[in-house]
C-alpha cells in the first residue's frame, strides 16, 4: 500500500467491529484474504473485547475507533462504557443507549456526550493497540455541529485522525438533504487546522439488493473516483444466526464480504490503477497525529 500524490487513493474500511461474533470473523477474514485496508470497532458492545485481542496480537492492521451512541437491537442492547449514571443523557428508562440518532440528538447533553467519547477511547487505549482513526457509528457525531466539535477535540486530543469529507457541492448538498446545515466559516476553519480530509466518501446503505446490484454499485463507485483520498465503507458478516438474530442484514452483509474478497474487485482497482492504502497512512503522508 503506497500513497501516490495526484493519483486516486482508495481506503476500503470494514465497519461494526465488536458488534456480534459474526461480523468480527468476516472482518478479519476482510483483512486477511480480501482487499479490505481498514476497520474500527465499536468499544460498548458485547464482541469488543474478543476482537481488540487480536488486534492486540495483530498490530499490522489499521483499527480505529467506531464511537457508538445508540443501541438499535434491543434483543441485545448496550449501554455507556462511563457508567449509566454518570452520563444520564445518553440512555434510555431502561439504562441502555437510544436506539435512534434522533434520541440522541433530542436528549445528550454535550457533557455526557464528551465524558461517554473519552471513556470509550480510553477503554480502546486500554488494549495496546494504537487508534488509526476516530469514525462516528450511524454518523451521529455530524449531525449537530456541537457534537462535531467534539469529535474533533478528541481527534486533536489524543492526536487520533477523525474521519472528516472534504467539503464540495456534492457534499453540502447531501448533508442539507439530511438536515444539517454547515456553517462555512467553521468548515473553513477546521480546513486550517491540519486534519486530513477525505476527497470522496462511499457507503451502499440498501439492505435489499442482490449480490449483483451490490457489486454493480461498488463497481460503477470504484471507476468514478476522483484524484485524491477516497473511502469506501463496507459491511462485512456472515449470513448466520448470530447476525441475523440481531440485525436480520445477514445477507446484505455477506454479500459485501463476498464481493471484497472476490478477485474481481481486487482486478477492478489494478486496471483502475488505484492505490489502496490504510489511515495510518492517511495520517502520517497529511502531517497529522504523532
Amino acid at each position: 500500500m503506497t500513497f501516490q500524490h495526484q493519483a486516486r487513493n482508495l481506503i476500503i474500511h470494514a465497519d461494526d467491529g465488536g458488534l456480534c461474533q459474526s461480523v468480527n470473523r468476516a472482518i478479519i477474514d476482510a483483512l486477511k484474504v480480501g482487499i479490505v485496508t481498514s476497520t474500527s470497532l465499536m468499544v460498548p458492545c458485547p464482541a469488543f473485547n474478543e476482537i481488540i485481542d487480536y488486534f492486540s496480537k495483530n498490530p499490522q492492521y489499521d483499527v480505529g475507533i467506531h464511537f457508538t451512541l445508540t443501541s438499535g437491537y434491543y434483543q441485545r442492547a448496550w449501554g455507556p462504557i462511563a457508567g449509566k449514571e454518570n452520563v444520564p443523557s445518553l440512555v434510555n428508562a431502561d439504562g441502555y443507549f437510544w436506539s435512534t440518532v434522533e434520541d440522541v440528538i433530542a436528549n445528550a447533553t454535550l457533557k455526557d456526550l464528551e465524558t461517554e467519547l473519552r471513556a470509550q477511547v480510553e477503554y480502546f487505549l486500554k488494549s495496546g493497540v494504537k487508534a488509526s482513526h476516530l469514525d462516528s457509528h450511524r454518523g451521529v457525531l455530524f449531525n449537530d455541529f456541537g457534537l462535531l466539535e467534539i469529535y474533533i477535540k478528541l481527534g486533536l486530543d489524543y492526536q487520533i485522525p477523525p474521519l472528516l469529507l472534504k467539503p464540495n457541492e456534492t457534499t453540502l448538498n447531501a448533508a442539507k438533504e439530511q438536515g444539517i446545515n454547515l456553517d462555512l466559516q467553521k468548515v473553513a476553519m477546521l480546513m486550517g487546522m491540519g486534519l486530513p480530509f477525505l476527497d470522496r466518501l462511499v457507503m451502499i446503505s440498501e439492505n435489499n439488493l442482490s449480490f449483483e446490484q451490490s457489486e454493480n454499485k461498488y463497481i460503477q463507485s470504484i471507476r468514478q473516483l476522483p484524484v485524491g483520498v477516497s473511502q469506501i465503507i463496507i459491511h462485512p458478516g456472515y449470513d448466520d444466526e448470530d447476525l441475523n438474530r440481531l440485525t436480520g442484514n445477514g445477507k446484505y452483509r455477506n454479500n459485501d464480504l463476498n464481493i471484497f474478497t472476490h478477485t474481481k474487485i481486487k482486478q477492478l482497482i489494478a486496471e483502475q490503477h488505484i492505490n489502496l492504502i490504510g489511515w495510518k497512512e492517511f495520517a502520517k503522508l497529511s502531517g497529522f497525529g504523532g
